[in-house]
């Protein structure tokens, strides 16, 4: 009976390994398929945050050019309202009874009542009563 033993013992060994062979190779590719399941997930993902990136990039170069223009855009305004300020100077300077009415209009946010307005810039009383009207309505405004 040993003898049998013997003599089949070899052809066991080489059954069981055979099975054990298959078993790891039937693992083996099932571990190779989610390997390559995984690897084409991360492909697509980074195909995406490619495109995403490329998108993100145009729309920041969007996005500085017209930061730029608006900046040129503005740089412009301010030099226009500049000159309009200093012409508006110039004009102020120029007419006599514009410097008296800015006079009373100080005088006016200052305090000043009607009579005062009468007496220090030769205004009449209706002209006085409504530089103090319109600061009563300028400063309601404000509010």
């Amino acid at each position: 009976m040993l003898d049998l033993v013997i003599q089949w013992l070899p052809l066991g060994i080489s059954l069981i390994a055979l099975i054990l062979l298959f078993v790891l190779l039937g693992r083996e590719r099932k571990a190779r398929l989610a390997l390559e399941a995984k690897f084409s997930a991360m492909e697509l993902v980074a195909k995406n945050a490619r495109q995403q990136h490329e998108s993100l990039t145009k729309q920041f170069n969007e996005l500085r050019v017209g930061t730029m223009g608006m900046s040129q855009k503005m740089a412009e305004i301010a030099d226009h309202q500049e000159m309009l300020a200093d012409r508006q100077s110039e004009i102020s300077m120029q007419d006599p009874d514009g410097r008296l009415y800015s006079r009373a209009n100080k005088m006016v946010e200052l305090g000043a009542d009607i009579n005062e307005l009468m007496e220090e810039c030769d205004l009449p009383k209706a002209e006085a009563e409504l530089l103090m009207r319109l600061q009563q309505i300028s400063q309601t405004r404000r509010r």
